[in-house]
């Protein structure tokens, strides 16, 4: 059996002190220990000192003190996921398809960020007048209001809506899905440091007070704001500055971080200049919404030969200067690498093409970087090692997850003890018809009310999967499963129809039917929650089980003495910290 990551050992401390070295962060606070310094070995494998320390200064940090048992609590979890990673690594886990797909991403993301912080270097220096300025920033509080787009397009769009006379109130109403937001013009209240998002934060901060911003790109996507006011803490004092330096310096750093990687990234989507091709993305947005049914073996293999995106790129096409071509294949085998997470952001066109430019800025940045000597750096090295061996272990985590069974002999216990608990909440019958644009909902609200039938609209038009056998009908629902539609449903009359109601860029219409008032569940209705209450319980069993089966294959070795040198150069640290004036929380 294969057991690739054996040539190096690091923890999870580690990853992220390596981490740090290319992009910077709290990594930098853990003890200054000898990386070949070891607290324990578990089997073939080592918890560094390096991982030790970060790990037990982020226990003190979440518990606010160094109690008894801390030091001891902190190496056995180390152990245990070692002792997982192990077994997973003798178990041929590394010679599986899923891991050399993990390997693959971790390698494209470590040239990447490698790659940008030599081509960045200049712009990551943190100045005196960088220092001075997020000090005052963070001392400052806004008023402002904004509006959403999940692309830049839209944004910009929206901008100019503003430009041309448009104002937030009107907007807002046909923005946002949160109910006050679109009630209150987009305005997001007062707020301070660290309560919004970073280039949120930092547009607010920058932007002359009654204008509007460019879109600005955030974690979720893009807002165009507008600052309304804007105050700053008098009596700011050079001592608290220089209190206040290091964590200056690390919030900076970080910042500057997060702008190099959106300014190369939008540089080199300039460069790539992408062009989609509208039958072939049309088609693809058809079935990644759910709106084309399937298609059969010969069918789809003939799909994913067809071209989707052209683009300039002599590293990525080959072809020196002729554009490049990506076909559906290529896209949607690049997304299998991306997270679950990254896929199910995709909701409709404009995210969807949002996502392609992604994955195609990431390859092309790898390609540019392998193009270097950035592979024979050792960091790229410690990098791919610390990532794949993480994803050992989340999936040994996963896989032992996967096998915990909650015995039906304790399900029917725990039910026939808690009867009174497992209760259908008040239920309204629905149907519904899930269409892409509001102006589609408003003429099928127009249609309806002229009499159309509610069930052949929703079979004809409704985008959601299985609309077109149920004619809509979702059945028996709680205000749970219906989130912010349940006010609106629950107050309807029967036969009221609701609607239209936008659904993450997506438009609703909704025909109440009869309540249902709560009813007892049976059994089989209740062992889904049951199971999924008695799960957590039953997976630390087994984890337990397990781990403990482990220690007897694995041997185990402790360092008592590089454990204690950690201990006392972390506990010497924070001893500084509070003679500085400084709190646990401003070395985070």
């Amino acid at each position: 059996m294969t057991r690739a990551l054996r040539p190096l050992r690091l923890g999870t401390a580690a990853a992220l002190a390596v981490g740090a070295l290319a992009w910077g962060g709290c990594a930098e606070d853990a003890a200054p220990v000898a990386e070949e310094a070891v607290v324990a070995t578990v089997g073939d494998g080592v918890i560094t000192a390096d991982a030790f320390a970060e790990a037990y200064a982020q226990t003190i940090l979440r518990a606010g003190t160094d109690g008894p048992g801390a030091a001891e609590a902190v190496l056995n979890t180390l152990i245990h996921r070692q002792l997982l990673i192990e077994a997973a690594l003798d178990d041929g886990l590394t010679d599986s398809p899923e891991f050399a797909a993990a390997r693959t991403l971790a390698e494209t993301k470590a040239l990447v960020d490698l790659y940008t912080a030599r081509e960045m270097a200049d712009e990551l220096q943190v100045t005196e007048a960088d220092l001075r300025e997020a000090f005052v920033q963070m001392n400052t509080t806004y008023e402002a209001r904004h509006l959403y787009a999940r692309d830049r397009e839209t944004a910009e769009a929206l901008r100019q809506r503003i430009e041309a006379g448009e104002s937030f109130e009107a907007l807002a109403r046909e923005t946002f899905a949160d109910s006050a937001l679109a009630a209150s013009g987009g305005s997001v209240g007062a707020f301070g440091h660290d309560e919004m998002d970073p280039a949120f934060e930092r547009a607010a901060f920058e932007l002359p007070i009654g204008e509007v911003s460019e879109p600005v790109r955030t974690a979720t996507g893009y807002s165009v704001l507008r600052v309304d006011a804007r105050s700053t803490r008098p009596l700011l004092t050079e001592a608290e500055f220089d209190r206040r330096r290091d964590n200056l310096r690390r919030y900076v750093g970080k910042r500057k971080r997060t702008e190099v990687r959106f300014a190369l990234s939008r540089a080199t989507l300039d460069d790539l200049d992408p062009q989609f091709e509208p039958a072939a993305f049309d088609r693809l947005v058809a079935f990644a919404t759910g709106r084309e049914a399937p298609l059969d073996a010969e069918a789809l293999a003939d799909w994913r030969r067809q071209p989707l995106v052209r683009f300039s790129s002599d590293v990525l096409s080959g072809t020196d200067g002729t554009r490049g071509v990506w076909t559906v294949a290529d896209v949607e085998d690049r997304a299998a690498s991306m997270t679950e997470r990254q896929r199910a952001a995709v909701q409709d066109a404009g995210s969807l093409r949002e996502f392609i430019k992604g994955l195609l800025v990431r390859d092309e940045l790898a390609a540019r970087a392998r193009a270097t000597d950035l592979t024979e750096d050792p960091l790229f090295a410690r990098i791919v090692r610390d990532q794949t061996e993480e994803w050992v272990f989340q999936e040994a985590k996963r896989r032992l997850r996967t096998s915990v069974e909650v015995p039906a002999d304790s399900a029917r216990a725990h039910f026939e003890a808690r009867r009174d608990a497992y209760v259908w909440p008040e239920r309204v019958a629905a149907q519904e018809i899930l269409v892409a644009s509001r102006a589609t909902a408003d003429d099928l609200l127009r249609q309806l009310r002229e009499g159309a039938d509610f069930g052949a609209l929703a079979r004809e038009h409704s985008l959601r999967l299985g609309a077109a056998s149920a004619s809509g009908n979702l059945g028996l629902v709680t205000r749970a499963q219906m989130g912010r539609l349940a006010e609106d449903l629950f107050a309807a009359a029967p036969g009221e129809i609701v609607g239209p109601v936008e659904v993450e860029g997506r438009y609703a219409l909704l025909l109440r039917g009869e309540r249902v008032g709560p009813t007892p569940m049976t059994f089989a209705e209740a062992r889904p929650q049951i199971e999924a209450e008695l799960d957590q319980t039953f997976a630390q069993v087994r984890l337990a089980e397990t781990v403990a089966a482990l220690r007897d294959r694995y041997p185990i070795e402790i360092h008592p003495d590089v454990m204690e040198r950690v201990l006392g150069t972390l506990r010497s640290s924070q001893a500084t910290a509070a003679r500085s004036g400084s709190s646990p929380s401003d070395r985070s």
